[in-house]
């Protein structure tokens, strides 16, 4: 039986992932980042192609580079909005369907023909990847396409704001595209998560709006909350650092960690541990 059981894992992880993409929702929140992607690149990629040797007038200034104007490295208000919106964009695409499908009794027609467990987590997978994805998607692509009109060297000077104290910060100065590639699978795996932290509620509320807000709501509480906390590396439990890639504060590895582990925690308990135990609403 384990093996027939393996199988309807397998077929259930695919209904529900051809679902999570099939989705307008995943689509919808996709263009929304790669909008202001894209609002970003034109603003001030496309610009800076011309004055990539400006600063040389004055002899001692560096060639505009990469790693100062693609949008996670750039300053700006893109970035910024991008960063906020993380909460959102990774629960759009399929966070709300665990609410809906209890609400509407989908759930029975999968409970008949399959475990529960297996339903849960299939549906887990689903909204943790669909969040990872749009989360990183916009950056990784205004990355690449900043990396085809500007050189990629990088200049220890003042026009990069991770500092040496910076998690990663040697490989940022040594190897940037790699640093990139480790922070893009972080932030993957951190909106993932967050948007799981929709499944966490979606027994105890009945509103699907709340559902979908819920994670924005809780990562605004901790940025206006987490600086009363006592140490620096629970200070840096805010969403706003957590989930900048170019360290305009600090970051810790240690956060990560903790970050992680509560909302897998949580997710186990009160999502899995829950959903098997309870008759289903």
């Amino acid at each position: 039986s384990s093996a027939r059981m393996e199988i309807k894992m397998k077929q259930m992880l695919k209904i529900e992932l051809e679902r999570a993409f099939r989705g307008s929702g995943f689509w919808l929140s996709l263009m929304i980042g790669m909008l202001i992607s894209i609002i970003q690149y034109i603003q001030k990629v496309i610009p800076a192609v011309s004055d990539i040797l400006l600063p040389m007038k004055d002899k001692l200034g560096i060639p505009v580079c990469v790693h100062q104007t693609w949008i996670a490295m750039g300053d700006g208000w893109y970035y910024t909005l991008f960063v906020r919106l993380i909460p959102l964009l990774a629960v759009i695409p399929y966070a709300v369907t665990y609410y809906t499908d209890n609400k509407k009794g989908i759930v029975y027609n999968y409970y008949s023909r399959t475990n529960k467990i297996n339903y849960l987590l299939a549906k887990w997978m689903a909204v943790f990847i669909t969040g990872g994805m749009v989360a990183i998607i916009p950056l990784m692509v205004n990355l690449m396409a900043t990396s085809a009109v500007l050189p990629s060297f990088i200049a220890l000077d003042d026009t990069i704001s991770c500092n040496a104290n910076g998690m990663w910060s040697y490989i940022l100065y040594s190897h940037p595209y790699i640093y990139y590639m480790l922070s893009f699978i972080l932030q993957f795996i951190c909106a993932g998560l967050i948007a799981t932290v929709s499944l966490l509620i979606s027994q105890y509320v009945n509103n699907a709006f709340i559902v979908l807000l819920f994670p924005s709501v809780l990562c605004e509480f901790m940025n206006a909350t987490a600086r009363w906390l006592p140490t620096r590396i629970l200070k840096a439990l805010a969403p706003w650092r957590l989930f900048r890639i170019d360290q305009l504060a600090v970051k810790y590895w240690q956060t990560y960690v903790i970050f992680i582990s509560i909302i897998l925690v949580l997710d186990v308990i009160v999502y899995v541990w829950r959903g098997v135990k309870d008759d289903v609403l």
